[in-house]
């Protein structure tokens, strides 16, 4: 599920970086989750075969997970790029850990504090980043604590 607050061009770079795990089968649908009504965003949810929908910022996460398939759920922001081995960083935490949500942290000193920060504060909130049960994100939070991954993400701010 990606959260899109900004650019087609912060879209298109999440994309780029999900097609390969749709293509071998780790991902099975995607939902764009539109908070400003961007016309280019539909037209790219679309075009890769995303489901799109229009949401305030506070409710984005819920109707995503409300329109998603599947157990699981990846939330991203538009503009996160997960790095390279993440499928296989987040295919192990599944088999050794499915009951514990998972977050592919961001990567870069001042963005990683802030989130470091915001997880402190708010460790049961849902955020980008995360891998959870789909249940939680309609709840709208998490059952337990975040197990930080190996592999995190960048942001591809555009």
């Amino acid at each position: 599920m990606i959260r899109a607050p900004g650019s087609a061009h912060a879209l298109a770079a999440t994309f780029s970086v999900l097609i390969p795990a749709v293509a071998d089968g780790f991902l099975g649908h995607a939902v764009v989750v539109d908070t400003r009504g961007e016309n280019d965003l539909e037209r790219i949810a679309d075009a890769t075969g995303a489901s799109y929908l229009r949401a305030g910022a506070a409710e984005a996460w819920q109707g995503g997970a409300a329109a998603a398939r599947g157990d699981r759920l990846l939330l991203l922001d538009s503009g996160d790029v997960p790095q390279l081995h993440w499928v296989e960083a987040v295919e192990r935490h599944l088999l050794t850990a499915p009951g514990i949500p998972a977050l592919l942290p961001l990567r870069g000193l001042g963005r990683s504090l802030r989130e470091r920060a915001a997880i402190i504060c708010e460790s049961r909130a849902l955020r980008p980043g995360l891998v959870v049960p789909k249940g939680a994100a309609i709840l709208g939070r998490l059952a337990a604590s975040p197990q930080r991954l190996p592999v995190g993400r960048e942001r591809a701010d555009g």
